[in-house]
């Protein structure tokens, strides 16, 4: 399963690309003459801002602050139903997320970006239902694209809201222009240059805050198109392949500018990486013959060749998809159109993503199964399932294994006979991570830290009990910093896995501080020395800490309600057969993610009357009814004591156990009397 992202159109022919991780960029050339950068977290200028109160029935403009009838600019509107029924609903092709009471001012452009906006309005019914409260917060995707948190302020008829908008700035900006048909780009450790090869015949050094060809250095030329290269500058180096029927894999000495041929029998090369060691060359080709579309893995010392795989379409670019460089993916062009992974342990090629935009050329990793994808006109974002020998990293969230998380919705399903037997839920509240501390140990790890959505979350101590040879002791672990980095945890020996109530356990993430929605988690695993050595397969889930609803109207029999302080609903002897007593009831959680019990009780001995019903929320607020005769409710009593209630419980949980600090409940009594 495969989730695809598209974050960049209109390119002028992306081809090489290279990701800068420090600033989460990804540096990229584009045939038409530039190179130009991609920014992962766009940022943003406010557009507008303030305080207003919305006035009941007015729509509202989140780029100027002008409200008034219903128009093509308007992103929200405050809709009166009745004197009760009330909500915000999106204007246009505003899309809204309703975030309840949490922080206004830590909400960031960025973290905007990241929720998830629906059509649906929200709830601002002047009763218990209300998600406009005092302190409530929502966020805006506008109608021209633009991204606002707003705040209430003050309830009413009127509502006072506070706003800011912002625009965010393009996500691909042109660092430079003036390149001869550029193919490829490699950052330097420095992160201050980056080396381009151009089709023209050169390679050239750029430094990336002036990077106009005008202000390149010309590190060597007279090359036959040069394709992809390769660096290693703790060598002084670079490598690089010639698209020719008979074509070199030079190394060129970067300080000199020399260029030895190391293989000189390659057909129309494209894609060049090379092995940790610097002994073995690995080089696509679009070959012609009976391996037609070949990779090969070539020994530097003598320059004998190994056939990887033969009878791609058109293979471009290289890249390694783990630090353990125990697969490659490869782009194959027109019309295959999609990316491959192929294997060096001997296991069959594998599309990861079948279905690419024309003429993807490059790949870069920016984590273990997340990629960026560089084709002809844009750049997507794929998540995908990476092969993790030995078992996931992070194995689950509770009794879920990561497995059990369908990608495309973030919910948990586990088979019926499972101990731990969930359908589509979500989760909420405090979430264990489940960690292999074994596989991390063996591979070198010692500490680990949490990001979600790319970002540290790992600040908080967790606790859990530990043997120390007589009892067990509440330990607590703390975040430490590591190579100046904060959040890391220590990864657990395996010697001491089993001295742990519970062995995998890894942490928590606190759902509450995170938006209703997608997230994504990613376990970063780092060697004593804190450099890094592997990351988890992407976790994605859903979040929702959104509580449920539940109310009771008055019973009415003929539309006359009970009276209010004794509860006393009377009824006409005369009629009573015929006669009903109405309930309306209502039900609700704004994701759908909860079920409804509803019963009415007679006397002291609680006889259900009629059988209680249940069933799936099915819309964020569902209004119910159940009726039956005065007389049937009656039997052989003249006047008779109820109790109606009604209870929702969500569905919600931590992969431990259901969230019930979601559920609602309501209860209300009454007497039929003549």
């Amino acid at each position: 399963m495969s989730t695809a992202t598209q974050l960049a159109t209109g390119l002028a022919g992306a081809i090489g690309s290279d990701f800068r991780r420090s600033r989460a960029q990804l540096i990229f050339v584009e045939y038409g003459g530039k190179l130009s950068c991609l920014n992962l977290f766009r940022s943003a200028t406010v557009v507008s801002s303030g305080s207003t109160v919305l006035k009941g029935t007015w729509a509202f403009d989140l780029e100027t602050g002008v409200q008034g009838g219903i128009g093509p600019e308007f992103d929200i509107w405050w809709e009166q139903m009745t004197d009760v029924a009330r909500q915000m609903v999106p204007q246009n092709s505003a899309r809204i997320s309703n975030l309840g009471n949490v922080d206004f001012n830590a909400l960031t452009a960025d973290g905007l970006q990241k929720l998830d906006y629906q059509a649906a309005a929200i709830p601002g019914n002047n009763d218990a239902t209300n998600k406009l409260l005092p302190g409530d917060v929502f966020a805006v995707r506008t109608a021209q694209g633009n991204y606002a948190k707003v705040k209430v302020l003050t309830y009413g008829y009127n509502l006072g809201v506070q706003w800011v908008t912002y625009k965010l700035n393009p996500a691909v900006t042109v660092l430079g222009t003036g390149y001869q048909q550029p193919e490829d780009v490699r950052l330097s450790m420095d992160d201050i240059h980056a080396y381009v090869t151009e089709r023209t015949g050169n390679l050239l050094r750029v430094t990336l805050s002036n990077a106009n060809r005008a202000g390149a250095v010309v590190i060597t030329t007279g090359m036959t198109a040069p394709q992809q290269l390769f660096l290693d500058e703790a060598h002084q180096a670079a490598y690089l392949v010639e698209y020719a029927p008979v074509g070199h894999l030079w190394k060129i000495d970067l300080n000199s500018g020399a260029k030895t041929p190391l293989v000189s029998n390659l057909e129309n090369a494209v894609g060049l990486v090379l092995s940790a060691d610097l002994q073995f060359a690995y080089v696509s080709e679009q070959s012609t013959g009976g391996d037609k579309g070949r990779i090969s893995r070539i020994q530097l010392s003598n320059g004998s060749r190994t056939k990887l795989a033969i009878g791609l379409v058109n293979p471009f670019f290289l890249t390694w998809e783990n630090p353990a460089q125990t697969a490659l993916l490869v782009a194959e062009r027109d019309p295959a159109n999609r990316i491959t992974r192929i294997s060096l342990t001997g296991a069959a090629a594998q599309s990861i993503a079948a279905t690419v935009p024309a003429r993807p050329s490059s790949v870069a990793i920016i984590n273990p199964g997340d990629i960026l994808i560089c084709s002809d006109q844009c750049i997507e974002e794929l998540l995908y399932a990476a092969i993790q020998p030995g078992g996931p990293l992070l194995m689950g969230i509770g009794f879920v294994p990561f497995e059990k998380i369908a990608p495309a919705t973030g919910l948990a399903t586990t088979e019926q006979d499972y101990f731990y037997y969930v359908v589509n839920a979500p989760f909420g509240g405090s979430l264990p991570l489940m960690i292999n501390y074994q596989r991390a140990f063996n591979d070198g790890a010692r500490f680990y830290r949490v990001k979600v959505d790319g970002v540290v979350t790992s600040n908080s101590p967790w606790s859990d009990y530990k043997w120390d040879g007589l009892h067990y002791f509440l330990n607590t672990t703390v975040p430490l910093s590591v190579g100046g980095q904060p959040g890391y945890y220590p990864v657990h020996p395996t010697s001491e896995l089993f001295l742990w109530m519970n062995p995998s356990l890894g942490g928590f993430v606190d759902s509450t501080t995170l938006s209703n929605g997608l997230h994504t988690i990613l376990l970063e695993f780092i060697n004593s020395a804190g450099t890094l050595i592997e990351t988890s397969t992407p976790l994605t889930l859903r979040v929702n800490n959104q509580q449920c609803v539940a109310g009771i109207a008055v019973p009415t029999i003929n539309n006359v309600g009970a009276e209010p302080l004794c509860g006393v609903l009377k009824y006409n002897p005369a009629t009573k057969v015929v006669d009903k007593v109405v309930m309306n009831y209502s039900a609700g959680q704004p994701g759908n993610f909860a079920t409804y019990w509803f019963q009415l009780v007679k006397g002291v001995n609680g006889v259900p009357l009629p059988p209680p019903t249940s069933g799936p929320i099915t819309a964020p607020f569902m209004n119910l009814v159940s009726s039956e005769t005065v007389a049937k409710l009656l039997g052989p009593c003249t006047v008779a004591g109820f109790a109606e209630s009604i209870y929702v419980a969500a569905t919600i949980q931590n992969g431990w156990g259901r969230q019930s600090q979601y559920d609602a409940s309501a209860t209300i009594a009454f007497v039929l009397s003549p």
